[in-house]
């Protein structure tokens, strides 16, 4: 009777120490991979190493080859990319210039807006907020066109006055 011999698959611990140092140096010396990136590409080779199903004869040339591979893809990659400036914690972003004034202004109307009659409030609102026209809020709040219009213009100018009169704000000539 024949015996048929099965090979076991080598320990992938002792191929990772076997072969470590010689990946690493692939990696950061010849492709000049940041070594905590090299790390991270070894341990994609690896896993790419246990997980193909077919027999590699050789096992040093397959690992040195897929790191070459590995080390190219990481470069085209970062090609794709913009690395930050170091002092990136210096700088602040454009579209936060101004927001304290913006933020300011926000709650002032919004306390400008408290000043004033119900009425005028839901005008407002319906006009300026909701993008509503003189004839959807005349329908709203059950009146005419031209009283809706006469609305919106007065509930604008009271609204100004108050804004005007709680900050410093000059009022344009």
């Amino acid at each position: 009777m024949e015996s048929s011999v099965l090979t076991q698959p080598p320990d992938v611990g002792m191929l990772y120490e076997q072969y470590r140092d010689l990946l690493m140096h692939v990696a950061c010396r010849k492709f000049r991979v940041p070594d905590a990136d090299g790390e991270n590409l070894m341990q994609e080779v690896f896993l790419a190493y246990m997980q193909t199903e077919a027999k590699v004869e050789n096992t040093k040339a397959w690992l040195v080859a897929a790191m070459c591979n590995a080390s190219r893809h990481y470069w085209r990659t970062q090609a794709r990319t913009e690395s930050l400036p170091e002092n990136i914690g210096d700088h602040s972003d454009p579209v936060t210039h101004g927001l304290a004034d913006r933020f300011a202004i926000m709650l002032t109307l919004r306390q400008a807006l408290r000043y004033l009659q119900p009425r005028c409030r839901e005008t407002l609102y319906l006009h300026y907020f909701e993008g509503r026209s003189a004839v959807d809020v005349a329908r709203e709040l059950d009146t005419t066109n031209r009283y809706a219009e006469k609305l919106i213009h007065n509930c604008l100018k009271r609204v100004r006055e108050i804004y005007f009169s709680i900050t410093s704000v000059k009022r344009p000539s």
